[in-house]
């Protein structure tokens, strides 16, 4: 199950499906309010879209599976494995945090009021600055374009009203002190040039989270998935592989 992060939908997980499909049954969706999905009145948690998730999952008759989530989407996974930690195999988070600390709480208010003050395609050119490394700025600035100009064009653009309700969602989460109870393997990561969720906060998690490890990942910033595909993919196939080679918990 791959679960999309703030403003994003399910082809925000273009550059990974043909390298997971090739061993795992790929759920790629769209969470309320981002793509083709409803996005109904709020007010809206991670905790509301974490059943969003299983309840996708019961619907298309998925007992368990291995859990990915990146940015928001780390967020709602981790609600998830609280929720029915039986139905999750292993959780890999990206990006992302237990609880915005004050300066992402600033941050965030801030992308908000640019979106409403200069409108959505303003918005996608300054959140760029957040979401990408220094590394892809500097060096692959025709990728950054190709990257904005296909998020700008998408068929299913996000409302305003449902970038806001996401992102309440984002700044009411609060898991920390909770994320103790997840057992189940736990991979946590994220781009060494992330400024959006920087490394401080995936470390916060490993250390809640019983034999959590932490892997970065180099010349990559919050939008890793995009930024380094292959080594964001041999991570995640690396992780799966490990956990399935394990004995099982008794």
């Amino acid at each position: 199950m791959l679960i999309a992060g703030f403003g994003a939908d399910h082809l925000s997980w273009g550059f990974q499906h043909a390298a997971l499909s090739g061993r795992y049954r790929v759920i790629a969706f769209d969470n309320r309010g981002s793509g083709r999905s409803a996005s109904p009145e709020g007010p809206w948690t991670t905790r509301l879209m974490a059943a969003d998730t299983l309840a996708l999952m019961d619907r298309l008759g998925i007992e368990s599976a291995h859990v990915l989530g990146a940015s928001l989407g780390g967020m709602i996974a981790q609600e998830v494995a609280l929720a029915e930690p039986g139905r999750v195999r292993s959780l890999q988070l990206y990006g992302t945090a237990a609880r915005p600390d004050r300066y992402l709480l600033a941050l965030l208010e801030n992308l908000r009021a640019v979106r409403a003050g200069i409108g959505r395609e303003g918005a996608l050119r300054a959140m760029a600055l957040w979401l990408f490394g220094v590394t892809t700025f500097n060096e692959r600035p025709e990728f950054v374009d190709m990257l904005l100009y296909a998020a700008g064009s998408q068929a299913n653009p996000q409302a305003d009203t449902a970038f806001a309700r996401q992102g309440d969602a984002v700044m009411t989460h609060d898991a920390l002190d909770r994320l103790s109870d997840i057992t189940c393997p736990t991979l946590v990561g994220g781009g060494e040039e992330d400024l959006l969720t920087p490394l401080r906060l995936s470390r916060e998690i490993v250390r809640a989270i019983p034999h959590a490890e932490l892997r970065t990942v180099s010349r990559a910033g919050h939008a890793v998935f995009w930024e380094q595909p292959a080594e964001f993919n041999a991570l995640c196939l690396e992780f799966l592989a490990k956990v399935e080679a394990a004995p099982p918990i008794l």
